[in-house]
């Protein structure tokens, strides 16, 4: 009986990684263009007729647009009817573009299955972050909140091996899978306590905190959780109706929503996507050949991501998320700024050492995977309290996808108009500035959202944990 009151954390883990299998299918969608773009430009193309780079270009920037569109949706779909059932119902539209992409194999299909992709992946990085923290104990959240990066990186992986050596179709029918999967396993996942505690099913409550947990229902931990939800709840009952006006009125809300908008906005020109998608390019203007097939250089790069992102599942919780996430933030700097000075001295005529410029990508791309990619969601989950988050998510995400969209647009442009050295300088001093706005951030690490609102309202530099 006493071991029994200890409790248990693996149904958070459990369920975490369930709800995190979403992430995993976006990194297969996302990747999906690189291995297949070879194949669908063909004169054997599975489309019936080769396509050009332009097209391809569009069908992979397709899913940002319409992620950015449908965040919106779910936000306020998830404040509605649930945080667990909005789970389940991102899967329907990645269920529908994987059967459109295997039925109907012509290009305007193929655009409308990437449209249905972008609003599946706009529903989980929305759901997705806020299911997890808000089925998590306060002393995991950091690292339950990382297995999202794990798994979207091992949804590159895997889609890269499948690519290499698997053909189109047979690539589709294990894509189509994952999404069926995940809503089979979401079935039977409990509801986020705050969500019932909204709709007064304080019994229902108790028992999710108690599966959860591992504890009986009257175990003091169970009762402790829930009353403090419900003192949330009810504070939040006797406010004025709650909309966006009212929140940018709070002095808290409307600081804290600030910092973290200017946070994402340096998260999205963090640079690493554009070394990931242009690794080859970038390695053959230093002159490096690692004599290795472009498929092998491209494994590596998820490879790294991953280790990176096992790395924080295992330091979250005992570092603050400030100096995690500067700390990465200033790794960028460092990796991405000696990147170009060194590919501005070689342009000079100077010789740099071969290894400099892949030890400067690795270090640039394992900072994002282990930090810049998923900490600022995992702030974003714990700064804003249960009434408002959705909200505030729907507005941050959104702002997200479209800045991401943004850059990598703009990568091209900016590398042809100043050259790769500056381009990457550029990017060193973006980082440097997302460095500088984490100290303005309120340490989150084990705060409850009231020592986080006094945080915010009483200085705009708050003192970091470690």
């Amino acid at each position: 009986m006493a071991a029994a009151k200890m409790g248990h954390t693996y149904i958070q883990w459990m369920y975490s990684i369930i709800v995190s299998i979403g992430f995993l299918i976006y990194g297969m969608e996302i990747g999906w263009t690189s291995p297949m773009q070879k194949v669908l430009q063909a004169d054997t193309s599975p489309l019936g007729h080769p396509i050009s780079t332009t097209m391809i270009s569009w069908i992979a920037s397709i899913v940002v647009f319409s992620s950015a569109g449908a965040v919106p949706i779910y936000s306020y779909l998830a404040n509605v009817y649930g945080r667990k059932w909005m789970v389940v119902a991102t899967t329907i539209p990645q269920m529908i573009s994987s059967s459109i992409k295997i039925l109907f194999p012509n290009i305007t299909a193929l655009c409308i299955a990437r449209t249905l992709s972008g609003v599946f992946t706009g529903g989980v990085f929305v759901v997705g972050p806020m299911y997890v923290r808000e089925i998590s104990q306060s002393d995991m959240i950091g690292s339950l909140g990382s297995i999202q990066v794990v798994l979207q990186n091992m949804g590159f992986l895997i889609i890269y091996l499948l690519g290499a050596y698997m053909e189109y179709f047979h690539v589709l029918y294990v894509m189509a899978a994952f999404p069926v999967l995940m809503a089979l396993l979401m079935l039977r996942a409990p509801e986020s306590p705050a969500f019932l505690v909204k709709l007064g099913k304080i019994e229902e409550a108790h028992k999710a905190v108690a599966y959860l947990r591992g504890l009986d229902t009257d175990d003091k931990i169970v009762i402790t959780e829930v009353e403090a939800m419900q003192r949330q709840e009810k504070e939040f009952q006797e406010m004025p109706k709650l909309n966006f006006i009212s929140i940018l009125q709070d002095k808290a809300w409307r600081r804290g929503l600030i910092i973290i908008l200017i946070v994402f906005t340096f998260h999205a020109w963090n640079g690493a996507f554009a070394i990931i998608a242009y690794a080859s390019a970038i390695l053959s203007s230093t002159g490096v050949d690692f004599g290795i097939s472009p498929e092998l250089q491209t494994l590596s790069f998820p490879i790294v991501s991953i280790m990176a992102s096992f790395t924080l599942t295992a330091i979250a919780e005992k570092f603050g998320r400030k100096p995690l996430l500067a700390g990465t933030f200033f790794m960028a700097v460092f990796s991405q700024s000696i990147l170009g000075i060194a590919m501005l001295m070689q342009k000079y005529g100077y010789v740099i050492p071969s290894w400099l410029p892949v030890v400067c990508m690795i270090i640039s791309v394992a900072s994002y995977a282990g930090g810049v990619r998923p900490l600022p969601y995992i702030i974003l989950t714990e700064m804003f309290s249960f009434q408002v988050r959705t909200r505030v998510m729907g507005c941050v995400v959104t702002h997200a996808w479209i800045t991401g969209a943004i850059q990598l647009f703009a990568y091209a442009p900016l590398a042809d108009a100043f050259g790769l050295p500056a381009t990457f300088i550029i990017f060193g001093i973006f980082n440097l500035l997302g460095a500088i706005v984490t100290f303005f951030l309120p340490e989150t690490r084990g705060k409850t959202d009231e020592e986080i609102q006094q945080q915010l309202i009483k200085s705009p530099i708050t003192t970091s944990t470690v």
